[in-house]
Order: C-alpha cells, then structure tokens, then sequence
C-alpha cells in the first residue's frame, strides 16, 4: 500500500526561470539574449497553468492528453529546458502512462542533477517506479528525496512508501522500523492519513514477520484511527495504490480477522471470519500465479482463518440471534 500525494503529482506553477540563477521569469532584456529559453519558459507556465485547471475542474484525460500533445510538438524530451523534460515526465505519469514517465524522469534528472526543481521529479520518479513494480528504483528515488528533504511535513509520504518498499524487497525488519519512522512524523506533523495508512502497513509487516498477535492489534488500531478522522474505506481510497493490486487482499483481511476477534456475538463473527477468508484466499488465488514471495504465510494464514471460521459457525450454531442476520456480508 503506498499513499500517492495529488499535491505532488500535480504540485504548483513553478517560479524557476528561463534563465539560470535567477528568481522571476525572464526579462525583456534576457529574453532578447535567449529567446529559446523564454519560450520555453512561456510553454512551461502555460502547462503548468492548465495542469492546475483539470485538477481543480477534475477535467477528464482528454485535456491533459492536448497538453501531452503541445510538449511532443515543442520536442520536449530532447528540449534544452529542464522545466519542460520534467513537465513531460509529470504528463505521462498524470496519464498513468508510468513507463514513459519513468524513461523520461529518469534521464531529465541524470542530465539536470542540480535544477531546482529536481526534488520533486525524485518524488515522482518514485511513484512511477512504485506503480511499475521496480521497486530498486522507487528505493532509490525514495532515498534520495529523503536526502534532500528535511522538512518532517514534507518527510511522511516519502518515508511511509519507503517502508512499504522495504516490504516489497523482502526486508521486513527495516520495513517495521519505517512505519514507526511514519507514525512519529504523522504525530508531529498535520499528515492526516499518514497514521492509519502506515498503521495499517505496520500491521501487515508484523504478520509477514509472523508475529500474528501484534499485527492483529495494529489492524484494530487503524480501523479505530479511520473510524475517529472518518476516513471510511481509506484503503480503496483514488490517494492509495497497491502493487501488486492483489496486495490490497492482505490488508482487508487482516481487518477482517481484527474486526472477528471483537465481534459481540458469534455470528457476527462467523460474517469477519467469512471475509477474512475470502480475503485471504483471493490473495493466495493470484498470488499463485505471480509466485508472490509471501505465499506460503498467506496460506498458512489461510488455514488458520478457515479453523477460526468453522468454529465461529459452530458457536453460532447455538447462538439464539435471529437467523435472518446469519451469513450477510460485510463491508470492509
């Protein structure tokens, strides 16, 4: 699970200028030097302005495809501008397109290292790789905004997608210690979902890491957390993704199976355990075919909620609540 900040996929009208150093756009007299510059300078801004709009207006990707199509006019990929190659790259991954975006993210910064607007294209770098799976890539690029970061409020996003690609990688232990990393930033700082998101991450990589019990806590913690800022359904929320998107199976059911532990009666229980179940085998279903590097815990997690299930059934047997509420599913 990764947050995606909308603010920095789409972020505000840059002030850098046509011409190096300075702090307004060109002026005349530096226009009439380099006018190459300040046209794209012109170009940049104009962009950036009708970026802005189809965020405001939640404009289809019609208009962000038109403004696609005024960069490839311009030959921005191969443009002298810095400002234009990471507007490029900033299209295509507002185009979900996160192979070009990558592709072109990654050779704007390796040819402008020092631009002032290079630490927002690490950002997005590290959404395009984290939505492609290369997750060597969208650690670096984590890393390296993290380097270059040191505002905690601007520290959160960035921090809690690095655990979670810690936990991609396989490296459960420093992906445990980057959620708590998470969590002491979201205490500190206004990062509304920062908490229950990387709450909710913690818990899954404590049941990776096999301590079930601790994991189970965690979950109930982040249900009661979005429960208190009303953050229903945070998880299928359009600033959350999952790679890959089975991953989501995971979370839901170790919700399901806190939910179970507190349920006030049986066959309120037997509908948790149900859930978690379904959850749970949805994910060893596709996992199966991606030859998932947690397949074996989450069959074994499999397993033990089936048991837990039988025996919520069982008691529900004589359980004496009426029978019409018996078997109705729920909404996790």
């Amino acid at each position: 699970m990764k947050r995606l900040a909308a603010l920095a996929l789409l972020g505000a009208l840059s002030v850098v200028p046509a011409s190096a150093g300075a702090d307004t756009p060109a002026s005349i007299w530096e226009r009439a030097q380099d006018p190459e510059a300040a046209e794209a300078f012109d170009l940049h801004r104009a962009v950036q302005q009708r970026l802005i709009r189809t965020a405001i207006a939640e404009v289809d990707f019609g208009e962000r495809g038109r403004v696609l199509a005024m960069l490839e006019r311009a030959g921005a990929e191969k443009s002298k501008s810095a400002l234009l190659r990471f507007d490029l790259g900033q299209v295509y991954l507002l185009l979900e397109n996160h192979a070009r975006a990558a592709q072109v993210y990654k050779a704007a910064i390796a040819d402008f290292p020092e631009h002032p607007a290079v630490d927002q294209a690490w950002l997005r770098l590290a959404f395009a790789c984290g939505h492609l799976g290369d997750h060597v890539c969208e650690r670096h690029a984590y890393l390296e905004v993290l380097r270059r970061e040191t505002e905690e409020i601007y520290r959160a996003t960035p921090t809690l997608n690095l655990a979670e690609t810690q936990m991609h990688l396989g490296d459960l232990k420093e992906a445990i210690e980057g959620y708590r990393e998470a969590l002491r930033i979201a205490g500190r700082v206004p990062a509304r979902e920062t908490a229950p998101l990387a709450t909710w991450g913690l818990a899954v990589a404590l049941d990776r890491a096999g301590d079930r019990l601790t994991a189970e806590k965690e979950a109930r913690f982040a249900l009661e957390i979005e429960r208190s800022m009303g953050l229903a359904r945070l998880l299928r929320s359009k600033d959350v993704f999952f790679v890959p998107a089975y991953e989501i199976h995971w979370y839901e059911g170790l919700g399901a199976v806190a939910r179970a532990r507190v349920a006030t009666s049986s066959r309120e229980a037997v509908r948790q355990w149900r859930q978690a179940e379904k959850s749970f085998g949805d994910y060893v279903e596709a996992g199966e075919r991606k030859s998932d590097r947690w397949l074996p815990i989450a069959k074994a997690r499999l397993a033990q909620i089936k048991a837990e299930r039988e025996r919520a059934e069982a008691a529900a047997k004589r359980d004496p609540t009426p029978p019409e509420t018996f078997g109705r599913d729920i909404d996790i």
